[in-house]
């Protein structure tokens, strides 16, 4: 949808029949709902429940919602609704049932009819509360650092013009397990990573030509074989007739760790630690770039779990979890060390069956999932039974956008769901029509 775009309705039940948003409805991650004029809810989809704990009947009717924390007004912010005003991406806090307080980010659509009255607003939630967590995390180890850096020396070389080292700081033995006299007329490419000696001399050659300070990151050797990243600032001197470079390094490992692991609550599910869907798609389109340059197949699987639901139903959302961790483990148990699992929502997964791939090397894997899915999967001393229904389409060089693979994938899937389920299709031509 374009955040953009205004929708013009007669009242919020036309927006309740658009069959189109059924599907994104029930299986976002994301809590979206629907505000009445005065402020209360109207209608709020699954993961709102999930998200804040509350269901859609117990808050509709309050203009005053417990989900606000306490000092929050609604006045003002139904006043922009009116007015026509588009919220997006704004940062905020919310109380789950509860009592927990977690990090939103929130954006709000008005809805007016033709005579320009709101209707209602068409509100989303997306959870944040794990990345803002990581953040305060590494701010503060941030903070930690700088204190540490104002009483404690950085790691200081002076290098000649051939790079040699001709002084070097005491915390040369601290950092990186070197003495001073072990470190002193040695070139400072033996104390540098291989990967980074490139743009460290690329760094020294700018020095030279600007005569101006400059900062890079690169990983230093540390006595011990592993590599430390430094945060390193050089500047260029000639004194006396004699041309210096001056490096001042600091170690930011735990900013690199810090900032790998955020990176990784964008691009992988929480629940289950595979591929998300926004990473999915990035890695199929570059699956299928692979396939076109060699000429060879490669496949999407498409897959979800059978009645899930009712498993969710009878043993609740711990035993769901523990289904979909123990379903995705033994989906990868089954695919060849190249092929990628991911999982898009719920119950729902995909395997990018990486090239060479074609039909055979899919039944196998395929054959292999259904194996793997014989053994019953035990949950609080309770052996529980699941079967999965897979679609699949093959990429064969054809002009095929990725959406429309996934299309085909899931097409298949919807055909194997319509004829029983537990059982495995291949998209075909015959489908376009249905």
């Amino acid at each position: 949808m374009n955040s953009n775009k205004r929708y013009i309705v007669s009242d919020h039940k036309e927006i309740t029949s658009i069959d189109e948003l059924e599907i994104i409805w029930n299986n976002t991650n994301d809590a979206i709902f629907l505000i009445a004029p005065d402020g209360s809810l109207l209608k709020a989809n699954p993961a709102f429940e999930e998200i804040l704990g509350y269901s859609t009947v117990e808050l509709i009717g309050n203009p005053h919602p417990p989900i606000l924390p306490t000092l929050q007004k609604q006045k003002g912010f139904l006043e922009r609704m009116k007015k026509g005003e588009i919220i997006k991406y704004h940062e905020a806090q919310r109380v789950t049932k509860e009592g927990k307080v977690i990090d939103i980010v929130s954006s709000y659509c008005p809805v007016h009819n033709h005579n320009g009255e709101l209707v209602c607003t068409v509100g989303m939630y997306k959870d944040v509360t794990k990345q803002i967590e990581a953040q305060r995390k590494l701010r503060e180890s941030e903070e930690k650092y700088r204190f540490i850096a104002d009483h404690t020396s950085d790691l200081i070389m002076i290098l000649d013009d051939q790079k040699s080292i001709t002084y070097v700081s005491p915390s040369s033995e601290p950092l990186l397990g070197y003495s001073s006299v072990e470190c002193l007329d040695k070139n400072i490419s033996a104390f540098i990573s291989e990967h980074d000696i490139l743009s460290f001399m690329n760094l020294v050659e700018q020095l030279e030509k600007t005569n101006t300070v400059l900062e890079t990151e690169l990983r230093y050797k540390h006595a011990s074989g592993c590599l430390i990243w430094m945060e390193l600032r050089g500047s260029y001197v000639v004194d006396e007739n004699k041309k210096r470079t001056i490096i001042v390094s600091r170690d930011i490992s735990e900013r690199k760790k810090y900032e790998e692991e955020l990176r990784n609550l964008a691009f992988h599910d929480s629940l289950t630690g595979l591929p998300n869907r926004y990473y999915f798609n990035e890695l199929l389109k570059d699956e299928m770039r692979k396939s076109k340059v060699h000429s060879m197949e490669m496949a999407v699987m498409y897959l979800d779990i059978d009645s899930f639901k009712q498993v969710n139903d009878t043993f609740g959302h711990a035993g769901g979890d523990a289904i979909l961790i123990e379903f995705s483990r033994r989906i990868q148990n089954s695919i060849r060390n190249k092929d990628i699992v991911c999982r898009l929502s719920g119950d729902e997964f995909v395997i990018i069956v990486s090239i060479p791939s074609d039909e055979e090397v899919v039944r196998k894997i395929a054959s292999q999932i259904q194996v793997e899915l014989k053994q019953p999967i035990l949950f609080e001393h309770h052996q529980i039974r699941i079967t999965a229904s897979i679609g699949i389409s093959i990429y064969n060089d054809v002009e095929l956008t990725s959406e429309e693979l996934i299309k085909r994938a899931d097409n298949a899937l919807y055909e194997v769901k319509e004829n029983g389920k537990n059982d495995v299709t291949f998209w075909c031509d015959s489908f376009v029509n249905k």
